[in-house]
């Protein structure tokens, strides 16, 4: 239970947002004048085609933004759809102010319209963004059913002689100590996989079976969160495509519609996944308010020796 970044959870999280949120891959780039523009972007508005919302998103600030040519023309069909004057390329070369337009539903519109669909090439979305959140999920349920192995054996500490015998001196010790209490009850870690591989093996056979029936690309509404970055350029993203999402905005899902590729989609139900108990406790690593937790209790104890 070293405390190392997780590899698999964060492999599928990579290999998910390639295959439907930031679809290009990352790569060297050199502006050229013939084919990138630079841009003075600073936000993002996302339109809800049902309902009407609008949802504005800031930019961390940065002098120039590289827009493909591309995907600025990509801008303009949008701005010509929502009924918003393009900016003239004088005005985009002066530096004046650009907006980030976007079409799609918003997370409510999108339970009504998108989520409850039933056409195979829908559903393969669907099911994936649900294979997406159980991988997201495992890690964070499996912290927490160790953090309660360690404070139920807290709990059940009646005296602080029962630290005695184990070497609390350093931080390595503690780490160790800490270790050994959770693995001495691994039940509700073993609950967490269980659940987790039964929901992969059941979202997986219903995948190949609807990808069996769909072509190698087809169009579908794909879960993008306002709070994650996006490159303007259509075929890579580097430090000078990408626009970060300024911090403390509330992030929002937006179903934005888009080409969805079967390779893909079968790259991200092909990664490897966490299958034993080992590998999800490696997942969780160690984390240092686990000592927090003990040093809480041990001053408890002090403070209950005081008033008496």
């Amino acid at each position: 239970m070293a405390n190392e970044p997780s590899r698999i959870t964060d492999n599928l999280l990579n290999v998910y947002n390639y295959c439907f949120v930031e679809t290009v891959p990352y790569a060297f780039f050199k502006p050229n004048p013939e084919r990138d523009i630079p841009v003075k972007l600073v936000d993002k508005e996302y339109h809800c085609e049902a309902c009407g919302k609008v949802t504005k998103v800031k930019y961390n600030p940065r002098p120039l933004t590289y827009y493909s040519k591309g995907k600025l023309a990509q801008q303009r069909r949008i701005y010509d759809t929502i009924g918003k004057s393009f900016p003239f390329m004088g005005e985009i070369a002066a530096g004046e102010p650009f907006t980030n337009e976007a079409v799609g539903l918003c997370r409510e519109c999108a339970a009504k319209e998108v989520l409850t669909a039933e056409t195979p090439e829908q559903q393969v979305v669907n099911l994936s963004e649900e294979l997406h959140r159980a991988d997201e999920l495992v890690v964070a349920k499996a912290r927490a059913a160790m953090e309660k192995a360690l404070t139920d054996w807290l709990a059940g500490v009646e005296t602080p002689e029962t630290f005695l015998q184990y070497n609390l001196t350093d931080f390595n010790a503690l780490r160790d100590f800490i270790c050994a209490v959770m693995l001495e009850d691994t039940t509700g870690v073993q609950a967490v996989l269980t659940e987790y591989l039964a929901t992969v093996g059941e979202v997986e056979t219903r995948l190949r079976a609807l990808l069996a029936q769909l072509p190698e690309q087809w169009k579908a509404y794909a879960a993008r969160s306002t709070a994650v970055f996006e490159s303007m350029h259509d075929k890579l993203y580097h430090e000078y495509t990408v626009a970060f999402p300024a911090a403390g905005q509330l992030p929002q899902d937006y179903y934005i519609n888009r080409s969805i590729e079967k390779k893909r989609v079968l790259m991200f139900l092909e990664q490897p996944r966490v299958e034993s108990l080992e590998e999800l406790l490696q997942e969780v690593g160690f984390h240092g308010e686990w000592i927090d937790l003990v040093n809480a209790r041990l001053q408890q104890f002090g403070s209950e020796q005081e008033k008496e």
